[in-house]
């Protein structure tokens, strides 16, 4: 009895883990499975600096497409940008605060080519929900572009700070 008694609690714990990890339901409705990606997005394997963007049902739905895929390219993007304002910052003094560049701003969007949106799922209540992300192979190259806009937003400051030779270092090793 008491060497069943661990086997059925294992047995019990997979099935509680499995229950919990199947019931992913859209935030909108109760009434269809939502992917994994919807509720979290740790589940979703192949991409980093992952994000979705979602858009109420419109009457149309292309216009729905592009705007749901906009919020989703943005928050790729302001992911990436995070990623490299917090790597330069430890190349830094403590006490340097660098500015995070504005995600939003669509031109400096189109600058990170290598966003691609990665899936798109629509709700029972026909709301979009679009993921984006980053693949590996273009992963080193959009972080670096993300290095140049953050150093190119905080560049009068931080050579105010570090003085033009420390810039033009930190510069070219970005």
């Amino acid at each position: 009895m008491r060497q069943g008694l661990p086997l059925s609690l294992l047995l019990l714990g997979c099935l509680l883990a499995t229950s919990v990890q199947a019931e992913c339901a859209y935030p909108d409705s109760d009434r269809r499975e939502a992917p994994d990606w919807v509720c979290s997005l740790a589940a979703y394997e192949g991409a980093e600096f992952l994000a979705y963007g979602d858009k109420s049902r419109l009457p149309s739905i292309s216009l729905q497409n592009r705007l749901a895929g906009k919020a989703a390219m943005i928050a790729v993007v302001a992911n990436l940008l995070d990623y490299a304002r917090a790597d330069l910052a430890a190349q830094l003094p403590a006490d340097t605060v660098l500015e995070l560049p504005d995600a939003k701003d669509l031109a400096r969007v189109a600058k990170f080519k290598g966003v691609k949106i990665l899936e798109k799922a629509a709700s029972p209540q026909r709301h979009l929900y679009v993921l984006a992300g980053v693949k590996p192979d273009v992963r080193d190259e959009l972080i670096a572009v993300a290095k140049k806009e953050v150093l190119s937003v905080n560049k009068k400051s931080l050579i105010a700070q570090l003085g033009q030779d420390a810039w033009k270092k930190l510069a070219a090793a970005n």
